[in-house]
């Protein structure tokens, strides 16, 4: 069963992102509006009881006996302290006055002596609370006192906590059904995506990064689909055409090897017969060899063999050795000329180049004729002419001749020996090397192949970086 990706369901990340953003907003709302009604709330207790201070003095200002008065005058909830100049207390609703300390150091009462009149919240040590004290001077010196205890904030925001705990009940639900319904919104479109079309979609901003990545992975997929056709169509007509290569000479070797094991065949003419025993045998070896060259080179060039500086120009001249009795057996002369031109190369493979470039300019040219090798180097690069005298290219062909086993003349290459590998050899070579390789040819007066490679230094600056 094939596994599932696992990870975070868009839903759920955006009700833990709308719930955070909601829980943060209750909460502010509830701090701020605890801390707000506080405050109206103590500045509205603060100007009734300074009201119901002035009220009393008044009261007590009128008064024949002040502290008589002051004891049974003012009974209620709030509680009346009446203090002498002096700051000893002459009555109090609530306690014994004789029993209290000296009042004199209390901010509301120095503050009533100084201005006339103070409202002061601080905490009561008598009553054991937060207390809001409202004080008025008398015209005697004397202060009437009146203080009520108070809720602290945190006593206050108590009075919000049900409605505060309703309200995040119901921003919890609410986040959740709209970070539903808003997945769905946002997956709809996402849904109905066509993969097959990436870049033709109506989406989101944000995703097109992520479309134009799969649109071209998606191009890419298709190219290396067409190369892994186009390799595998090369793999499949390369087989069956050195099938067929292979099959011509094996049944001429077996048909005279019959002949002469039967003894079919005159003892005159038995050498003949081993001599075209003998040259079936080479052009299977030739193909074979050719054969086994090509497909090292298809295995992404030559792996595991090291680089070499190689000089072109003497490299030639030893193959121009090589080949001289088969161009003196076809009546063509080999000539080689230049400077030493350094590459990179692996093996003997920048060999084998040059000997089918020139191996193939004397299979096909006339008694007569001639092979030139020209090497050269520069700033730009190596530069390597090969050039002879044969019937020539035409146009149409001259990229086709790389081909495997393509053949202008296909009876006549069969029979100068030709494999048909031989240049698309050379064109691997080349590639192998950096280089580039192009025909220049005239019908009726021969072909020049122009090969170009980097110089051995640029070569190897980048085979380390390739590495």
């Amino acid at each position: 069963m094939p596994s599932r990706v696992h990870g975070k369901t868009l839903a759920g990340t955006i009700f833990r992102a709308v719930l955070a953003f909601s829980l943060a907003v209750v909460l502010v709302i509830l701090i701020g509006a605890a801390a707000t009604f506080f405050v109206l709330f103590e500045n509205q207790a603060e100007s009734r009881l300074s009201t119901e201070a002035e009220s009393a003095a008044a009261v007590l200002e009128a008064a024949e006996d002040p502290v008589a008065v002051a004891r049974v005058q003012f009974p209620g909830a709030i509680r009346y302290t009446y203090i002498a100049p002096d700051g000893t207390v002459l009555a109090d609703t609530e306690a014994d006055a004789d029993a209290l300390d000296n009042h004199a150091d209390r901010p509301e009462v120095l503050d009533a002596m100084e201005t006339g009149d103070a409202v002061v919240s601080r905490y009561s040590e008598t009553l054991q609370s937060d207390t809001i004290y409202a004080a008025v001077s008398l015209s005697d010196g004397s202060v009437v006192r009146l203080s009520e205890q108070r809720d602290s904030l945190f006593s206050f925001a108590r009075w919000f906590a049900l409605p505060g705990i309703s309200m995040l009940i119901v921003v919890v639900a609410l986040t959740y059904f709209v970070s539903v319904a808003l997945t769905k919104r946002i997956m709809k479109p996402v849904d109905a995506l066509n993969f097959r079309e990436p870049l033709k979609n109506e989406i989101y901003a944000e995703m097109t990064p992520l479309l134009e990545r799969i649109d071209a992975q998606q191009t890419q997929l298709k190219q290396q689909n067409v190369e892994l056709a186009r390799a595998e169509n090369l793999r499949r007509d390369f087989s069956a055409n050195v099938s067929h290569e292979m099959k011509t000479p094996l049944q001429v070797i077996s048909g005279y090897a019959e002949l002469m094991m039967n003894d079919m065949v005159q003892p005159a003419d038995r050498q003949k017969f081993s001599a075209l025993i003998y040259e079936e045998a080479q052009a299977m070896r030739s193909l074979i060899n050719d054969v086994l060259t090509i497909s090292r080179l298809d295995e992404v060039g030559i792996n595991g063999e090291r680089l070499e500086r190689i000089d072109l120009l003497a490299l030639s001249r030893i193959v121009s050795e090589r080949l001289a009795s088969f161009a003196e057996s076809n009546g063509v002369t080999i000539e080689v000329k230049g400077s030493p031109s350094y590459i990179m190369s692996a093996g003997t493979l920048a060999e084998e180049m040059i000997y089918n470039l020139v191996e193939n300019g004397i299979r096909y040219n006339h008694p007569g004729g001639s092979v030139v090798v020209d090497v050269s180097s520069g700033a730009h690069g190596v530069d390597m002419r090969v050039s002879d005298t044969g019937r020539g290219v035409p146009d149409e062909y001259k990229d086709k001749i790389f081909e495997r086993f393509f053949r202008l003349e296909k009876s006549r290459s069969k029979a100068t020996g030709g494999t048909g590998l031989g240049l698309a050899i050379v064109k691997h070579a080349v590639q192998f090397h950096g280089g580039m390789i192009s025909v220049e040819s005239e019908m009726g007066k021969g072909t020049t192949f122009v090969l170009k490679f980097p110089s051995a230094p640029t070569l190897v600056k980048h085979h380390s970086e390739a590495e």
